[in-house]
Formats: C-alpha cells, structure tokens, sequence
C-alpha cells in the first residue's frame, strides 16, 4: 500500500476510534450524572478543579460531568491537530547531508516539504504531472472541455499547495485569478509558468 493510501486509511481510523471514545465518555459521564443526582438529588452535587493557578467551582453539577467535558474535549483536540505521518521516500538522489534517511510528512493525504531541497525535488517531480495534465487538457473535443478544464484546474492547484512558498507569491491572489481570469499579477508569475507549463 502506498504511503498515501496509508496514510488516508490510518487517519480515517483514528477518527473513529477517537469519536467512539469521546462518545463513550460522554455518555456514561451523562449516565453517571443522571444516577448519582437521582441519589443525592441535584442541589448536593459540586465540582472543583484548578487550571494552571485558578481554581474552578461548579456546584449542581455531578462527576459525570467531568467526564462528559473530557469526552467534548477528546473529540475537539481530535479535529484541530491533524495526524501527520513520516514515511520513507524511494532512493532517487542523496540524502541531506547529515540525515542519512530520505523521509517526506504526509498531513493527513497531503505530502510536506521539509526542506527547501524537498521543496524543489517534490516541484519537479509534480511540475511532470501539471504538464501531463495540460497536454491532456489540449487533446480534448470542445464538448467535454470546459468540465474538464475545472477538473484539470482543480487538481493542478492540489498538486501545487502543499509546495507553495513565497516565491510563488499569494496562495489567495492566486486562487483569485483562476477563478476570474484574465492577467495574472507579475508577483505571481513563476507560479503561473508552473501552472501553465506544457
């Protein structure tokens, strides 16, 4: 399997898995809540707990609480910090001076520079599929041509985000010419030559 379609599988479980267990938590916390208030009653549950050097009171409140913000808690850490993975990158050229291993970052499906030398590697070896991509795109009949276009143009700008760096100018400003067209900015224009290149 290779390191993408790893990479889509692991995260894709790791989601789950981390959505199950903050769902389990949150609902015996729920469930703890409900019987341990129907012993006590309400008004007798409290809760203290301290963050750093402030001290947090809760009163009403049962631990099945607790342990439903632990499981909220689970599920919104889980979404904000993406799973990023290092995976070995075939033996095409030497390895940087001191590394002794070539290795790229995928965050989740997408692969991550590390270095400018992985940076320039990672551009030429796309800089192939745009031009691929572009020669299809001037093969085809006027009927299919504009969706395609949108696709060719969607999957284009994928292969160039994950390397995009100042040089090519802004990403947003980019964006903005493709989808209104006409002159592209000067600051812009070794990104275009990449993205039109044939």
């Amino acid at each position: 399997m290779d390191p993408q379609s790893l990479t889509i599988l692991v995260g894709a479980l790791q989601r789950i898995l981390g959505l199950l267990i903050g769902g389990v938590l949150i609902y015996f916390g729920y469930r703890l809540f409900l019987s341990l208030a129907a012993k006590r009653g309400r008004e007798n549950g409290t809760g203290e707990f301290s963050l750093g050097g402030n001290k947090i009171k809760l009163s009403k409140v049962g631990p099945g609480v607790f342990f439903a913000i632990a499981g909220a808690g689970l599920i919104a850490f889980m979404f904000a910090h993406p799973m990023t993975v290092k995976v070995p990158v075939p033996a095409t050229s030497k390895p940087a001076a001191g590394s002794g291993v070539l290795a790229s970052e995928f965050s989740l499906a997408v692969s991550i520079p590390q270095t400018e030398e992985d940076r320039a590697r990672m551009r030429a070896e796309s800089q192939q599929d745009i031009v691929a991509l572009n020669r299809a795109l001037d093969g085809e009949n006027a009927a299919g041509r504009p969706e395609l276009e949108r696709a060719v143009s969607r999957a284009k700008l994928a292969l160039m985000e994950p390397l995009w760096a100042e040089d090519w100018g802004d990403i947003a400003d980019f964006r903005d010419w493709l989808e209104k067209g006409g002159s592209p900015p000067a600051k812009m224009q070794p990104a275009v030559d990449y993205f039109q290149r044939k």
